[in-house]
């Protein structure tokens, strides 16, 4: 029997948090446990959100298997052919902010479910449009 938790957390909050946490590791990294670290709340209330959702009460839930690299980081070509659209304009999406990759040495690297979920609001988004505008024509008898 498996238990599942529904937890109120975006896709988008765990690529943050993620990003967020990659960042601080090399600030960490070598210091003694009592040494202390400025982090901005920003910084801490996404990783807090993540953690907070992961560790719910409730039954115990099997380990879940942990993702490597190749599975969880896309390539922006790889993200354009998820989104259906080219490679140039996946770059306009990251140079306006709703795409957020990771650079690996001169590479950008995408999060998959950063993009899954990109990808699933603006389908909500064009199925809104599209009923928005059958209620405009059916009012306006086109």
């Amino acid at each position: 029997m498996t238990a599942r938790i529904d937890v109120a957390i975006s896709a988008k909050d765990v690529a943050d948090a993620r990003r967020k946490a990659r960042a601080l590791r090399p600030r960490v990294a070598g210091r003694r446990a009592d040494a202390k670290v400025n982090v901005d709340a920003g910084t801490l209330q996404s990783i807090l959100k993540v953690i907070d959702a992961v560790s719910l009460p409730g039954p115990r839930r099997a380990k879940p298997r942990a993702a490597t690299a190749a599975e969880d980081e896309i390539s922006p070509q790889q993200a354009a052919d998820m989104l259906r659209m080219s490679r140039p304009s996946v770059m306009r999406l990251i140079e306006m902010g709703l795409l957020h990759p990771r650079k690996i040495l001169s590479r950008n690297k995408l999060s998959r479910a950063e993009v899954e979920a990109y990808r699933i609001e603006h389908s909500r988004q064009q199925r809104e449009a599209l009923g928005n505008l059958v209620a405009l024509t059916e009012e306006y008898d086109l």
